[in-house]
């Protein structure tokens, strides 16, 4: 097969080429003046590249400006190839230089990060470049990339076969898959590495969903590392004549986003990452992932996305589709459920970009890696603001604010006890799948949706019962949660709620006032509730940029008891009547209009 075999070896693949002259014009000439702004020939010849360790927030910082560098080299080689301009040729080179002398002298001894870095942009920089290269430089190239192969991938392997969840050696099988796809039979190597790492690699894609398309890791992760891998999958999909698009997990992905990331969100849901709007991001990559699926969900949500950064490879290099409309398919409902990662996700009107939109948390992966001691959390946003949020800031990784409250219970929107303890993280603080929960229950109607969690586990034995009930009442957009709480000891329970303005009493409740946005809320108990509020953060994120206000709503039991109720009512029309609520044989009865929400049994009912 020829080059670029990224367009499966033809001057094209699927209108991506005709597209840079067409619809993708403004995207390539955006591309250029980036290039030409950032040009090591022109304007930043003092660059040099270093392997600093990226274990550091200041390592790895230079390490994303390291990596851009890189993707430029491989940006640059593309515009050579739409354009044939040798102004591309010269920049290549000159970022080629600056990193290749490093990684052939150190045989890429280099953190995995980096290794896989540096195969996978020489690699896409030698595919598009090919016909230009001389044959040194193609030598020099395939060696880069068998050097970074042979001396990262086999530890990579080690570790995924030992720990699937390794998020970087696992998305550094990936990458390495497609360099080596690029330069199969041209580096006699590359075969065997290629069989090894593939082998693996699709028996545990993906290690944090199943096969309903969920991504435990979170709405930011799911977006950075499937679009991260899309380039490496069309690389299995079209060289190696893998259909990995049609791999359950990978075939679903597009609901998943689609239901958890709808238009318009203001902002994510659950994980590192997910407390503030990626706008940008959320284009690009949602786009991008679009794109590689046939079908009229994603083509619809494809048409709703706007404001990406057209100059990227990831936009630049996504299949052509050109619709002139995408309504939304009538077949899909508003609400859905994503059992194999504890998600789901309910709204009043999926395609209304100012719908209300309830999602909740009970998830089997814990608090693992990424994820946060959140179970039997919820979210909700409504004509595009927050109204009950994820509270605190992805400063970074394992910093003293992720650490102590970023990812513990009392940053969410979940129950806590004897001022503030949550459920365990584990013993060294980083999560763990044991402490973890479940969805035992979902069900979506026209007229409204429920959703049962148990997160007793996530507790470490400290609680004997800790399940939570959500019905989400339509066309009203109420919300009332329900949580039923046991404990061999004594507790103080805490309800917790994270607003990003303070709740003002009154004779109904409480008010959240947002302006042109406002949320009633009841909370009640069969005994007398106190209310603790503290505003800010402690310990704080350290953000450059500064962070929004919050406000975390405590709502306590003033006695100490061994079982609880508390029952909230959350009306996002504040026009819309009162509930009615009673606890009738120790049992909480909620009227909300016409419909009555109670147990019979143990099993939530509503008529």
């Amino acid at each position: 097969m020829g080059h670029p075999r990224l367009f499966r070896g033809q001057a094209d693949y699927a209108g991506i080429v005709a597209a840079a002259s067409a619809e993708r014009a403004n995207g390539v000439k955006s591309l250029s003046g980036t290039l030409h702004r950032t040009s090591l020939t022109t304007t930043n010849t003092t660059f040099s590249a270093t392997a600093r360790s990226v274990k550091t927030l200041s390592g790895l910082n230079n390490w994303f400006q390291q990596e851009r560098v890189l993707e430029g080299m491989a940006e640059s080689a593309l515009g050579w190839y739409l354009m044939r301009d040798p102004w591309y040729l010269t920049e290549m080179r000159a970022r080629m230089a600056s990193f290749s002398s490093q990684i052939l002298d150190t045989g890429c001894v280099a953190e995995l990060t980096q290794a896989r870095a540096y195969a996978y942009y020489f690699a896409l920089t030698y595919d598009f470049a090919y016909l230009a290269l001389t044959s040194g430089e193609r030598d020099l190239m395939r060696n880069v990339v068998k050097t970074c192969a042979t001396s990262a991938l086999p530890g990579a392997l080690t570790k995924v076969i030992a720990n699937p969840r390794d998020g970087v050696a696992f998305h550094s099988l990936g990458k390495f898959i497609g360099a080596l796809t690029i330069v199969l039979r041209e580096v006699p190597e590359a075969r065997a590495l290629v069989e090894q790492a593939l082998q693996v690699y699709l028996a545990n894609l993906s290690p944090w969903g199943g096969d309903d398309g969920g991504y435990a890791n979170g709405s930011s992760y799911v977006l950075w590392d499937v679009g991260d891998s899309l380039l490496s999958w069309d690389l299995i999909d079209r060289v190696l004549g893998i259909p990995i698009y049609q791999k359950a997990w990978v075939a679903q992905l597009p609901r998943f986003v689609v239901y958890n990331l709808p238009p318009g969100t203001p902002a994510g849901v659950f994980g590192d990452g997910a407390e503030i709007s990626r706008s940008e991001e959320w284009a690009r990559f949602g786009k991008a992932i679009m794109s590689r699926f046939e079908t009229p969900l994603a083509r619809w949500y494809e048409k709703q996305l706007f404001g990406e950064d057209t100059a990227r490879l990831h936009s630049l290099l996504s299949p052509r589709h050109v619709v002139s409309s995408a309504p939304w398919p009538s077949s899909e409902v508003n609400s859905a459920v994503f059992t194999n990662v504890g998600w789901a996700a309910l709204h009043s009107s999926l395609p209304d970009r100012s719908r209300v939109s309830v999602y909740f948390k009970s998830s089997p992966y814990g608090s693992l890696n990424h994820s946060h001691a959140d179970q039997n959390s919820f979210l909700i946003y409504a004509h595009g603001k927050v109204l009950a949020m994820d509270s605190g800031y992805y400063d970074s990784y394992n910093s003293p604010h992720w650490r102590n409250w970023y990812k513990q219970t009392k940053a969410h929107n979940a129950i806590t006890i004897d001022g503030g303890r949550g459920q365990s993280l584990g013993a060294d603080g980083l999560g763990n799948t044991l402490f973890s929960g479940k969805i035992s229950q979902f069900v979506t109607t026209a007229d409204y949706d429920v959703v049962t969690g148990d997160a007793t586990a996530a507790y470490a034995g400290e609680l004997s019962m800790a399940k939570r009930a959500l019905v989400f009442l339509r066309p009203s957009a109420t919300l009332v949660v329900i949580d039923q709480l046991q404990s061999a000891t004594p507790r103080q329970w805490e309800w917790n709620l994270h607003t990003t303005s303070p709740l003002t009493a009154n004779a109904e409740g409480y008010l959240l006032d947002l302006g042109d946005t406002e949320m009633c809320t009841e909370v009640v108990a069969p005994d007398s509730l106190g209310l603790a509020v503290t505003p800010g953060y402690s310990p704080a994120p350290v953000l450059s940029g500064g962070y929004g206000p919050h406000f975390w709503n405590r709502f306590f039991y003033k006695t100490p008891k061994s079982s609880a109720y508390f029952v909230a009512v959350m009306r996002t029309d504040c026009a819309q009547p009162r509930a009615e609520i009673s606890f009738q044989t120790g049992k909480p009865v909620v009227i909300v209009g016409n419909r009555q929400i109670s147990f019979v049994g143990t099993e939530l009912t509503v008529r």
